[in-house]
């Protein structure tokens, strides 16, 4: 009896793995699965201040077989008015001098261009803002169908210096560190995180 069941399990397992091994799994953006967090630097002594938006629409997204092929063509705009800080005075001060000095109610576009690795690797973040544009290296890793950017924006090069200046005098006290300098840092890190469920049939 014992021989005739393990005859039938080894058989059943036998016939059974082609349709295990043909599994097809595929892969697509989930924007209730997605982080985006910035972090922005006052003092001299630079510590930071973490923030997100609220308004984010990706776009060109797709199933594919692996999660870089699923991201490689998006493009992203983000509403410059649902800017989050957890301090709703700042946001306020964030929308109407630093983002309003170019245009009230902007936004910004965004897309990856060269990406290049496997698991891990560079790529490069082309942002638009107003009329002006920029490209910012981004690293990034793949780890447990996770998948991590990481990068470092400078606001000038998207012509924000004056909306930094303003928004710098307005929080001239706030910005003071320990050596009494008011300071607010033009680079601004960026860090988004998004985990791809696989999708198998």
């Amino acid at each position: 009896m014992k021989k005739t069941a393990i005859l039938f399990l080894v058989f059943f397992l036998f016939v059974s793995y082609p349709m295990f091994a043909d599994e097809k799994c595929r892969y697509q953006y989930d924007p209730n699965k997605t982080l985006l967090e910035w972090t922005a630097f006052k003092f001299t002594e630079k510590t930071g201040v973490k923030g997100t938006f609220k308004q984010i629409k990706v776009k060109k997204t797709k199933q594919a077989n692996n999660i870089l092929d699923a991201v490689k063509d998006l493009s992203f705009e983000i509403s410059a008015d649902s800017v989050d800080s957890y301090n709703p005075d700042r946001d306020m001060k964030i929308k109407n001098l630093f983002f309003g000095s170019i245009q009230k109610s902007g936004t910004i576009k965004g897309s990856f261009q060269k990406i290049s690795g496997t698991d891990s690797g560079n790529a490069t973040l082309s942002l638009q803002f107003g009329k002006k544009s920029a490209d910012f290296p981004v690293t990034f890793k793949i780890i447990d169908n996770q998948l991590e950017v990481s990068g470092t924006i400078d606001v000038l090069a998207l012509g924000l210096a004056n909306g930094l200046q303003k928004l710098n005098e307005a929080c001239l006290e706030l910005h003071k560190g320990k050596d009494g300098v008011s300071k607010l840092w033009p680079t601004v890190d960026v860090k988004v995180v998004s985990k791809f469920e696989p999708i198998c049939k």
